[in-house]
């Protein structure tokens, strides 16, 4: 049994604000603490419930915030930015996927730092279907098989996720949203109870779990803030302008989707919004 972890940072416990996931803030250090926190809680408990393998991948901005040094014996790390899948590198080959302080879709009432994947990110869709980054990485994970087991992270992405995947999903809620970057906060203690609790839940429902795979050939769409975002991203081959600030793709498969749709994103950040 392998288990795969995507490891995001919003929707680790305790974490509220911006300043709290940005590198050069100085509130980052608790950040990365409380990351570490939740993610050592799960893969813990994961390779106490007979996984074999639990590979690691550092999610969030930059890609290096989870310090090796800390990583204990029986987990494998990927570290560092530049990947291919991104925030789903190193899926391939996997028996569950986990998604680990997790944050909910651009858009969302009462989410925590909601977005999805960067903030010139209006809406994205998936064959007309709105997704965040919880969707679109376990479509690319369902792409090599890779079923969706555990999402941890506030109220709003647990219940996207039960919209997305359905009931069987097992989510872990570590802090209730009241506003964008305000929430009710359970202490580091109980929500390491809790994560440990979903892990045995969700390794002990693995054989039911399926991947989640959208139909393809699809189209994926990606709405941005103004029109000038979408005028730098709209060069990309294939790329079709459905309006002043909606960009489609038509895409053979999820990975290249999710490929396009990073590129797009990327050249729609060279332009302030």
């Amino acid at each position: 049994m392998k288990v795969y972890i995507s490891c995001d940072m919003e929707g680790a416990t305790g974490v509220v604000r911006w300043e709290q996931v940005e590198h050069d803030k100085p509130e980052y250090e608790f950040g990365r603490a409380m990351q570490l926190h939740d993610l050592l809680a799960v893969a813990e408990a994961a390779l106490e419930c007979g996984a074999d393998e639990v590979l690691v991948n550092d999610s969030h901005s930059r890609m290096i915030n989870l310090d090796a040094r800390r990583i204990p014996k029986g987990l494998r790390l990927v570290s560092g930015s530049g990947k291919y899948l991104s925030m789903m590198e190193q899926v391939e080959g996997a028996d569950l996927a986990f998604f680990v302080c997790y944050h909910a879709k651009a858009g969302t009432l009462r989410a925590i730092l909601d977005h999805t994947m960067s903030g010139n990110t209006f809406d994205l869709t998936l064959n007309g279907v709105s997704v965040g980054e919880l969707g679109f990485n376990a479509a690319v994970a369902g792409h090599f098989g890779v079923p969706p087991a555990l999402v941890t992270g506030d109220a709003a992405v647990c219940r996207e996720a039960k919209s997305v995947f359905g009931d069987d999903i097992t989510t872990c809620v570590v802090k209730e949203g009241v506003a964008r970057t305000s929430a009710v906060l359970l202490p580091p203690e109980e929500t390491a109870a809790l994560l440990q609790k979903a892990v045995k839940e969700a390794m002990a429902r693995s054989r039911k779990a399926v991947p989640y795979r959208p139909a393809f050939p699809g189209r994926v769409a990606l709405t941005v803030f103004n029109c000038a975002q979408a005028d730098a991203a709209a060069g990309i081959p294939g790329t079709i302008r459905e309006s002043g600030r909606t960009l489609t793709f038509e895409a053979k498969d999820a990975v290249e989707a999710y490929c396009w749709f990073r590129s797009a994103l990327s050249l729609a950040g060279t332009v302030p919004r």
